[in-house]
């Protein structure tokens, strides 16, 4: 019997009454189980399984698929899951794990950072800022950490209130200098640089202390999405 600490992050129905589980545990990393019998109406064990919780989980194994002999819920993190905007886009983040993240292969410092993300953002009010910050930290703890601290072409250190772009391809802001029309750059400000920093320095904790406009922060929201597509996919 192996025993998970362990974020359920998706579920599909199988055979009549089964469902299979998606989750993510500090133990082994995405592991993937089978309820049985999870889809019965008096089924107890599917309380505890679901999407954004956190749970203990005990897990039989034999060959194939291990299957799910108990859960216990640690945390429901009901505010999220009662807010639609915040649900979707922490499903959207689990999404991600999903896809790309292969089976049991573990690590600790994404395991952390994904429960300190569902508890900060299971108590604030506004989740925006908190939820940029876990993208781009997630992207640096994959390897994949972009240039900002000096241009990615010259390599010369950035100059404050001089235009500025970020480009994707090359991984990183590039200053006015070895800026050239053509490429597909996004302007990006320096207070949008200085929060990258902090993303990049700062524990999510931290996080909730700054203060950004709303359009600067939509704006870098732009430039990780293309980011993320570019890298992942």
């Amino acid at each position: 019997m192996l025993k998970y600490t362990a974020i359920i992050l998706a579920s599909r129905d199988t055979n009549e009454f089964d469902r299979v589980y998606t989750f993510y545990t500090l133990e082994e990393g995405l592991v993937r189980a089978v309820a049985k019998g999870a889809r019965k109406p008096a089924a107890r064990l599917a309380g505890h399984l679901e999407p954004v919780t956190l749970s203990e989980i005990y897990v039989a194994r034999a060959k194939g698929r291990g299957q799910i002999a108990s859960a216990i819920t640690i945390s429901g993190f009901e505010r999220i899951k009662s807010d639609l905007e915040k649900l979707r886009e922490t499903l959207e983040i689990f999404r991600f794990i999903g896809r790309f993240f292969s089976e049991s292969e573990a690590d600790k410092r994404i395991f952390d950072l994904l429960v300190s993300f569902l508890r900060l953002l299971n108590k604030k009010e506004d989740g925006q800022l908190l939820i940029e910050g876990f993208w781009w930290q997630l992207f640096d703890l994959l390897g994949q950490r972009p240039q900002v601290v000096s241009c990615v072409i010259c390599r010369k250190k950035l100059r404050q209130s001089s235009p500025k772009y970020f480009d994707i391809k090359k991984g990183g802001i590039i200053c006015s200098v070895c800026h050239k029309k053509g490429r597909e750059l996004f302007p990006i400000s320096d207070n949008q640089i200085k929060l990258l920093r902090l993303f990049f320095s700062q524990p999510l904790r931290l996080l909730g202390k700054i203060k950004l406009a709303a359009g600067e922060l939509s704006g870098l929201e732009r430039i990780r999405q293309n980011y993320q597509k570019y890298y992942f996919g």
